[in-house]
């Protein structure tokens, strides 16, 4: 090995050039469940507002989501809003798990890039406990590739309002915002054709 002052730069970019000749990627995630309960906080940040290239990132616990256009955020809160309806057959409040690190930056992150609005369904779910002492009740939100578990209303509901801030926000930045500024969350919201 050689000692570090001695490597030329030449040496430096051919140990690390990508030698990845395939156009496929070597792996894909097809698909993944994220657990929804108690408080839900989040960060939202803008880059690239009004032009074609704008993004919303949302930050939300373990889960940064990345939208690309209104229409898609009005999609995502559309499920949720969805959900909202059978809400009423879930626990209004479990405890939180206990943390299994006491460091953020150490807790699984997964991102999901919303393209356009996602196709969902809302499934009622339920089953008896592993020591069979009693029943488990939650909500199975379908969206594509990403299933939320909708564990408690306080997490359903606090997960509403999280993303009709993103919504409104990204109803002003994003180019399609004035075509999918209508708010999911009134009584009266149609979703458009598919």
């Amino acid at each position: 090995m050689l000692p570090i002052s001695n490597i030329t730069e030449r040496e430096i970019l051919v140990k690390t050039r990508s030698t990845e000749v395939h156009v496929t990627p070597a792996a894909l995630v097809s698909h993944t469940i994220i657990r929804v309960q108690g408080d839900q906080d989040g960060d939202i940040a803008v880059h690239h507002a009004c032009s074609p290239s704008a993004r919303l990132r949302l930050q939300w616990g373990g889960l940064l989501m990345t939208m690309h256009s209104a229409q898609a955020i009005q999609g995502v809160l559309e499920g949720f809003c969805a959900a909202r309806s059978a809400m009423s057959l879930i626990p209004r409040r479990i405890p939180a798990p206990t943390p299994a690190t006491a460091d953020r930056f150490a807790l699984p992150t997964v991102a999901i890039d919303w393209m356009r609005r996602p196709a969902y369904a809302v499934v009622p779910r339920h089953e008896l406990s592993r020591d069979r002492a009693r029943q488990l009740r939650w909500l199975d939100l379908h969206m594509g590739p990403v299933t939320f578990q909708i564990l408690d209303q306080e997490g359903g509901t606090a997960a509403v309002e999280l993303l009709t801030t993103a919504h409104r926000t990204g109803a002003q930045v994003f180019l399609d915002g004035p075509d999918f500024a209508a708010d999911p969350a009134e009584r009266d919201h149609t979703p458009p054709p598919a």
